[in-house]
């Protein structure tokens, strides 16, 4: 584990004791995301952010997120939602940064924010295998099929584990919110169709489909920590209370039904 620098270990700790300026940083932050309509633009806001902040002020701007979230901000929400449904944002960080980043919000407790940067485990029910059960096809073939027309290729593609396929698979526009919920609920599949969901411009921003990739045991930990934090309340409680995920993803549901904490 990296060695938190002094500084970067002073700074945090004022941060903690006063948190004024990181919610001015905050407030710039949301006011750019909220001016941009365009959804690459407001991932290029988000990839700003990351890489202009410091070390102290990233981990101290992104708990005052979580906080605001917890509150019911609907802004805090939104920008929430959107870092969870690109991954790829944090984790195009280089990756010593990101070591530095969650050795630093581990040492100060800033526990939920230290997940965002480390924390992947590979699930014991994540099948990795690039087939499909139900279509014997090769690979290259599946992926042309993708495109179809057919809706009964189209419901035999939907269980395919090749995110190749569900790539193509989700950009047809034959595809619904059903078939898209279903992907994203399968298991076991593959944690990378998972994310290839999560990442997908028409169907990332669609309720039902994050929730079913936060309930899914397949889903990457870090991506289902995140999405966690977008539910609604009736379906905290649910995965609160489901056996199916990870012990750690139904006890960030209970405290985010507890509200938010006082630091």
């Amino acid at each position: 584990m990296a060695r938190v620098h002094p500084g970067l270990f002073s700074r945090l700790a004022g941060y903690r004791a006063d948190p004024a300026e990181a919610d001015t940083i905050l407030d710039g932050w949301l006011r750019r995301f909220q001016a941009v309509g365009d959804a690459a633009l407001r991932r290029t806001v988000l990839r700003e952010g990351l890489d202009g902040f410091d070390d102290a002020s990233l981990i101290a701007v992104l708990h005052q997120l979580d906080r605001r979230a917890r509150s019911g901000g609907g802004d805090a929400r939104w920008m929430l939602t959107e870092l969870a449904v690109s991954p790829g944002v944090i984790q195009e960080m280089p990756y010593e940064r990101r070591t530095e980043l969650y050795a630093a919000a581990r040492a100060l407790d800033f526990r939920e924010v230290a997940h965002r940067f480390l924390g992947d485990r590979p699930s014991k029910r994540a099948a990795r295998a690039a087939d499909n059960p139900h279509l014997e096809l090769a690979s290259g073939i599946r992926k042309s099929a993708a495109r179809a027309r057919d809706r009964n290729l189209i419901d035999r593609l939907l269980h395919d584990r090749d995110p190749g396929v569900i790539r193509g698979l989700l950009d047809n526009p034959r595809l619904v919110e059903r078939d898209a919920v279903k992907i994203a609920a399968l298991r076991p599949t593959a944690p990378e169709v998972l994310q290839e969901v999560a990442r997908h411009p028409r169907w990332s921003s669609n309720y039902r489909v994050r929730k079913a990739l936060a309930f899914n045991p397949c889903t990457p930990t870090s991506l289902a920590r995140q999405l966690v934090r977008t539910l609604l309340h009736q379906d905290l409680r649910a995965l609160r209370d489901t056996g199916t995920v990870d012990s750690e993803l139904r006890a960030e549901a209970n405290l985010l039904l507890a509200g938010p904490s006082t630091t």
